[in-house]
């Protein structure tokens, strides 16, 4: 005896195609409306996705923010206490996971909304141009006291960092700086 459900599968495709010889127009028509809400049904999906992405890359970058607002707060604020000093510009330029922070956060940039993106890329290249400028002051110091070309130098690192810090604040979550600030976690005064 044949299961039940061969036979309903049977009497299903008999009716499709029955309905297929009598009425072809109304048949395409219902599936040319079943393929276009599945497509929008797709579509709904990878937006979806999308923004899940996005909201997961943006966190990623809030955190990394945060600890390198940090790093950067913290040299700053030891330039303005100590002054200006060779041991200061090494400390500086020895920051390699501050620099593999920001490289790998560009590939979560990539990820992540337009504005956040934009603002990683503005600290990526200041925190660049503030190692270029290091970089000249350590090259042409010679064991003199700074020059006054080489102060120059130096304060336009040093503020390009400070630029960081400000740009690096517009990243992070808007709640948690909020709490940072409220429970002193972030280094004042940058």
């Amino acid at each position: 005896m044949l299961s039940r459900r061969v036979v309903l599968v049977g009497v299903g495709i008999a009716f499709l195609a029955g309905l297929l010889l009598r009425f072809p127009d109304y048949l395409t028509a219902a599936a040319t409306a079943v393929l276009a809400g599945f497509a929008g049904v797709q579509i709904w999906a990878e937006r979806r996705k999308r923004e899940s992405d996005e909201r997961t890359a943006n966190a990623r970058l809030s955190a990394n923010a945060f600890e390198l607002r940090t790093v950067l707060g913290d040299l700053i604020l030891q330039q303005q206490r100590e002054g200006w000093s060779t041991g200061w510009v090494e400390t500086v330029l020895a920051q390699t996971p501050v620099r593999d922070r920001l490289e790998h956060g560009l590939g979560d940039a990539a990820q992540a909304s337009p504005m956040i993106a934009a603002f990683w890329r503005s600290v990526y290249l200041r925190y660049q141009r503030a190692v270029i400028r290091l970089e000249a002051v350590r090259v042409a110091w010679a064991g003199h006291p700074f020059s006054q070309a080489e102060e120059q130098r130096l304060t336009d690192a040093r503020e390009d960092l400070r630029a960081c810090c400000h740009e690096l604040e517009r990243v992070v979550d808007p709640a948690l700086m909020a709490e940072a600030k409220g429970l002193g976690v972030l280094p004042e005064g940058v």
